[in-house]
């Protein structure tokens, strides 16, 4: 988890980490010494599976404390919340380093963290610059299909 947030800042994060899931340190629960359930623990930062899952609270929480960011135009902004990679025609502009293969928080033109991605081309050379990772459309659509199973 660490590494993770360590590719986009070098602001430290205080963490606790129950079973496979990370959260945000909270200095009252401690005090408490509540046996506390992972609901009711803290802000959740994410779960490590086979590779480390964030959370869109922990996506957040980097798009305040870090400047690797790509802001997408309106037509970006749709397309990568439907899941597809960004292209160069997409980017406004992008803050931080430029290297294929560094993660990047996709932002749109408010900055208002829209998810993250990997550099896979050249800004302003080659078509496809940014390889999706995952979007705020995907926990949506989770969502919805939650809602419509619980309704079954």
């Amino acid at each position: 988890m660490l590494d993770f947030v360590a590719k986009f800042t070098d602001k430290k994060i205080k963490i606790v980490k129950i079973g496979t899931k990370f959260f945000l340190e909270n200095k009252q629960l401690a005090k408490h010494k509540l046996d506390a359930k992972e609901k009711i623990f803290g802000l959740y930062l994410g779960e490590q599976k086979d590779t480390f899952v964030p959370s869109f609270g922990l996506l957040n929480w980097l798009a305040e404390h870090s400047e690797e960011k790509v802001f997408v135009k309106d037509i970006g902004e749709i397309d990568f919340l439907y899941g597809k990679n960004l292209r160069a025609r997409h980017v406004a502009r992008v803050e931080g380093s430029t290297k294929i293969g560094f993660l990047k928080l996709i932002q749109n033109e408010h900055d208002e963290n829209l998810g993250y991605g990997k550099i896979v081309g050249e800004f302003g050379k080659t078509n496809q610059v940014v390889k999706h990772r995952m979007d705020r459309g995907h926990f949506l659509a989770r969502e919805k299909v939650n809602k419509v199973d619980k309704k079954a």
